[in-house]
């Protein structure tokens, strides 16, 4: 029976998955960064009460990643926070795979980053802020039901041809600024570049979407 999967945007770039009986929180907790939005605390405090069974990010910039969180999540739940510097494979409980890809930072390459992909019955590929170039390097590509990217994947035609050559069912749009606060025009780059397809969406910040 195909188990339910459910994403809430919590972060600016950050998600809790729900898949499988497990909850996996994915640069889920940051701070206001630049016009980039932080947690709210009340979505925090809800994710400090309730900790998720996985805690993993990306890279160590603020708006992906808050150390005092991570810390607080060891203390209290004894568990690995996963990151750049983890192994590359997870087997979690629940029949959840979890293997982690080395891929390059959007902007700087030197910066340690990975991205994540959750394989239980739906298989769902975190990007993090890697490259959309990191699709063109991979000898074989995991093909995703969804596919989560920042805004990158979504502003050139030939980053949304590599993001739509992955065969994701779905895929979901983060690290994009408040519309009222768009200073770089992003929110109409996507819509110039991506149109009217509806395999893409976004969400605000505390919203939920279910599989």
């Amino acid at each position: 029976m195909m188990q339910r999967l459910s994403v809430t945007r919590t972060a600016n770039a950050g998600v809790l998955l729900e898949t499988d009986g497990k909850r996996i929180l994915l640069d889920g907790i940051c701070k206001p960064f630049g016009q980039y939005l932080g947690t709210p605390s009340a979505l925090r405090q809800q994710l400090t009460e309730e900790m998720p069974d996985v805690l993993a990010f990306t890279h160590k910039h603020p708006d992906h990643y808050d150390p005092s969180y991570a810390m607080l999540y060891q203390e209290k739940t004894l568990r690995s926070v996963y990151g750049p510097e983890s192994l590359p494979f997870y087997a979690l409980e629940n029949g959840i795979e979890m293997r982690l890809l080395k891929t390059r930072h959007i902007g700087k390459a030197d910066i340690a980053h990975v991205s994540y992909v959750i394989k239980g019955s739906r298989t769902v590929w975190f990007m993090g802020d890697a490259s959309p170039l990191s699709l063109k390097s991979m000898a074989e590509l995991p093909r995703p039901d969804l596919l989560i990217v920042p805004f990158a994947y979504a502003i050139t035609p030939s980053a949304w041809r590599a993001t739509r050559e992955t065969g994701a069912q779905d895929i979901l749009l983060l690290h994009m600024p408040p519309r009222e606060d768009d200073r770089e025009g992003l929110w109409d780059a996507v819509k110039n570049t991506v149109g009217k397809d509806s395999s893409l969406f976004t969400l605000q910040i505390g919203e939920t979407v279910c599989f």
